[in-house]
């Protein structure tokens, strides 16, 4: 059977998920591509997945396969050239105290606005072996489709937790002995000079303003980056991918 018109409920209560309100209202977003879809977990609920006429590739190994004509395939699709599959996929929640009980390197991110850096600094935070990334609220939607894409499907490979309150996250990480660090102009120690203890957290700001003083003063070390060039500052993601990747080599971390 392949749906073909715009009343259809199934078509309609889907497209009804591009509205951000009414995905967080039923706890769905939409993942679209042959591999991000194939990065999903078993564990995570798929509702369904939609595929175009035109789609090639084998589904018999997929559930809940319904096809869509060209024309409302489109109409569904957020790129501009649909691979012709997507699906509607359940999110995950997550409790804190249970996150940060472990060792590792935790990522906070306080009102990072574009989509692609957030989904950058989510697939680099899967990269280089980071435990989990919290995201402020004002920041942008982790659930969007173009932080999904940019993901690459790490979205699926470690815990998320978005609309989280910085203050009360650096507060509660302290009790529980985290050390926090956080990327500043105004850090005193580089990067490659630190020493991660096994339970580290690092915050990172917004494009353009950096972290908030409030947020800065919570921090127990501010850090910067060696740039022995002109600019005076990186992109965020870029930022998060260097101190990431500084973490994972600093053979006294343990992940």
């Amino acid at each position: 059977m392949i749906i073909k018109s715009v009343q259809n409920q199934i078509f309609k209560d889907a497209l009804s998920l591009q509205n951000k309100k009414l995905r967080d209202k039923n706890g769905l977003f939409f993942v679209e591509g042959k591999k991000q879809i194939y990065e999903i977990p078993k564990n995570r609920t798929i509702k369904q997945i939609f595929i175009s006429e035109k789609y090639k590739n084998d589904v018999t190994n997929l559930k809940n396969v319904i096809m869509l004509s060209n024309h409302l395939f489109s109409k569904l699709s957020a790129t501009k050239s649909p691979q012709g599959i997507m699906a509607i996929v359940e999110k995950k929640y997550y409790a804190v105290e249970d996150i940060i009980k472990n060792s590792g390197l935790f990522i906070l991110l306080e009102n990072i606005q574009d989509p692609g850096n957030l989904g950058t600094i989510i697939r680099s935070a899967d990269a280089f072996g980071a435990k989990a990334v919290f995201v402020s609220k004002g920041s942008a939607d982790i659930y969007s489709d173009k932080t999904i894409r940019a993901t690459m499907g790490s979205i699926f490979h470690l815990p998320i937790i978005d609309s989280i309150n910085i203050k009360n996250t650096l507060n509660l990480m302290k009790n529980k002995k985290i050390s926090v660090f956080a990327a500043s102009l105004k850090g005193e120690k580089y990067l490659n000079d630190i020493k991660f203890p096994n339970k580290s957290a690092f915050v990172i700001g917004n494009e353009a303003n950096g972290l908030r003083s409030e947020t800065e003063n919570s921090a127990d070390t501010l850090v910067k980056i060696y740039m022995p060039g002109n600019t005076e500052s990186l992109n965020a993601a870029t930022a998060a991918s260097i101190i990431m990747y500084e973490a994972a080599k600093n053979r006294t971390f343990i992940f």
